[in-house]
């Protein structure tokens, strides 16, 4: 008979769950002293030296965290600021860091467009170039880009999960309400854009967009090389 209670008490120590409270340690002690007194003592001894573990409360987190925003999808590169964003610019091609320098110089509404001048600080000398970034009815197009060149920036209209081709690439909406740390700050909120190079063959890239504010974080790796780019500063003129 006391084979068959014991046997009962390792089925209940073995089904306990490894989270159990010290509530739950106290019933089972209570069980061992009517069993069996030995093996009572020695889970008494061992439940001395144990941490009270317990169990977090559930993590509630909505189906549509990651995949609604109220941020309009201009917002998230506006066009009508005078501003400047400077990025710190990490590459296997080069050791060290380079600085990027992209300014904002004037807005046509007309257009719907924005005049951008574009500084990459060298050693030696900068490269300097300008480019138009605007707003139409398939989204708001660069006719270049820091480390990408020229793209659809943004689509309309802006829909989690949303995906396009230009060229043999492929990209994606992958998030809404992403967050990024860069060395200008902490942005929650943002945009995130996956990048497939050639359907996913020559390699990915991902960029965030911070909501009022634009481009952030970028990050590229093709087949032969790295490229990154991070906001340090961010000044309305």
């Amino acid at each position: 008979m006391k084979n068959l209670l014991n046997s009962a008490v390792f089925a209940i120590l073995l089904a306990a769950p490894m989270t159990a409270s010290a509530g739950q340690g106290g019933a089972i002690a209570r069980v061992l002293r009517v069993t069996d007194p030995v093996l009572s003592d020695a889970f008494r001894q061992a439940q001395e030296g144990m941490p009270i573990f317990t169990v977090p409360a559930p993590v509630s987190i909505s189906p549509n965290d990651e995949r609604t925003s109220d941020t309009p999808a201009a917002d998230y590169l506006p066009l009508n600021k005078r501003v400047v964003y400077e990025y710190e610019y990490t590459s296997s091609e080069f050791l060290g860091a380079k600085v990027i320098r992209v300014e904002f110089l004037g807005y046509s509404e007309a257009e719907k467009s924005a005049a951008v001048n574009m500084i990459i600080f060298n050693k030696n000398k900068p490269k300097v170039s300008n480019f138009v970034i605007a707003a139409g009815p398939t989204g708001i197009r660069s006719s270049d880009s820091p480390i990408y060149g020229p793209r659809l920036e943004i689509p309309f209209p802006l829909a989690y999960n949303q995906t396009w081709h230009e060229g043999s690439d492929r990209n994606r909406v992958a998030a809404l309400n992403a967050k990024v740390t860069v060395p200008a700050g902490v942005y929650s909120g943002c945009l995130k854009i996956t990048t497939r190079l050639n359907g996913g063959e020559a390699g990915s890239a991902e960029r965030y967009y911070a909501p009022g504010v634009g481009l952030v974080y970028e990050q590229l790796i093709s087949e032969d090389r790295q490229d990154t780019i991070k906001l340090t500063a961010y000044q309305l003129k």
